[in-house]
């Protein structure tokens, strides 16, 4: 039985989420593959996992700006970059971690972070490690030439890749990976109004209370479901605004079913979030996203035509009227949202890598 480990890092929810959906996808798609999902962050001393998440979610809610700049300047020079990252996450982790490798004995390591895939890669583990991309974009710390292969989200993001180096036959664009219940088809509920779902990252992560503010003053009838995450502060912040005039909720599992419920979402640009939203064929206003990534993501969907970019809260009210008053561009973006979806990216993954250890044997 081919036995698969899946290496992520909890900075932000998307690397884990990604993670959890390969393992997913291994049960409902390649029955006979034994897989295991690992937060590498566990691994490693506690202060410095609680430290790499809190910088992470400070950054992007306290100063997203200069997250942006980090961004951009840890591109440069980076083999020296990754080197640093690497040696400072051996000392912390490697001994724990190499030991549940060791343990686990997989066939082949897929990683869903550069953290771990950069740390197996320089410990030269005797399996091939494969590296998920998680976003429409790849930051040159990702870029490691030892890798068995990538798995991304588009061309471009290959285009990049075999500029940096890593050869194109190595490189399969397969979309990222999410869970399959956004696979599957839900009828759709009738309504007597446009249904609007406003969501952001599985942290909290945002202005969402200002913005919340923004949405109900919307001078038109609609249905509004606010997701908050596992932020229980934050929820009790939404309730206090919203004031019953909306659904809140905290953290959710059956995502899917929203999404399938709702006309429009108002979101951040995570690469998890709007792969799941374009399985949904659910158009999107992507609300203020952060420099680097969030950004890369959105000019993405903004050139496919299944979202609007709401640059600032000052916009965002006026980005989703338009949209509401404008049925015909909303059912173009929905059809923009299904052409670009790649539902089963999970399962295509696990199949190349079934399909190349079969090839070893």
């Amino acid at each position: 039985m081919p036995r698969f480990l899946i290496l992520s890092a909890s900075a932000g929810a998307g690397h884990n989420r990604a993670a959890e959906a390969l393992h997913e996808s291994a049960r409902a798609y390649c029955p006979g593959t034994e897989t295991e999902w690992v937060d590498s962050l566990k691994y490693t001393n506690r202060l410095f996992a609680r430290l790499y998440q809190k910088i992470f979610l400070w950054l992007v809610n306290a100063s997203p700006s200069l997250y942006g700049i980090i961004y951009k300047e840890t591109g440069k020079k980076v083999e020296h970059r990754t080197d640093k990252v690497v040696e400072l996450h051996d000392r912390l982790a490697y001994r724990k971690l190499m030991a549940h490798v060791e343990e686990f004995r997989p066939d082949a390591i897929l990683c869903t972070h550069f953290l771990p895939s950069n740390v197996m890669l320089a410990k030269k583990v005797a399996v091939p490690v494969y590296v998920v991309v998680t976003d429409f974009d790849v930051h040159p710390l990702w870029i490691n030439k030892r890798a068995a292969g990538y798995f991304v989200a588009s061309e471009g993001v290959k285009v990049l890749l075999v500029r940096a180096g890593y050869p194109a036959d190595r490189i399969r664009v397969t979309g990222i990976p999410i869970h399959p219940l956004f696979a599957r088809e839900i009828p759709p509920t009738p309504s007597d109004r446009p249904r609007l779902l406003f969501m952001s990252g599985g942290f909290g992560m945002g202005h969402m209370e200002e913005a919340l503010e923004c949405l109900l003053a919307i001078p038109k009838p609609f249905h509004l479901a606010v997701i908050a995450g596992k932020n229980e502060k934050l929820k009790k912040r939404l309730d206090a605004v919203a004031r019953g005039r909306c659904e809140v909720h905290g953290f959710v599992t059956n995502v899917h079913e929203f999404m399938a419920a709702s006309d429009l979402i108002i979101t951040k640009a995570g690469g998890l979030t709007v792969s799941e939203c374009l399985a949904r064929s659910l158009p999107m206003v992507l609300f203020a996203p952060i420099p680097g990534q969030e950004e890369c993501n959105s000019d993405h969907l903004l050139e496919k035509g299944a979202a609007v970019k709401a640059r600032s809260l000052d916009l965002l009210d006026h980005k989703v009227l338009e949209l509401l008053e404008n049925p015909a561009r909303l059912d173009m973006m929905r059809r923009s949202a299904a052409a670009a979806a790649r539902p089963y990216a999970g399962r295509d993954i696990l199949r190349h890598v079934l399909d190349e250890d079969s090839a070893r044997r």
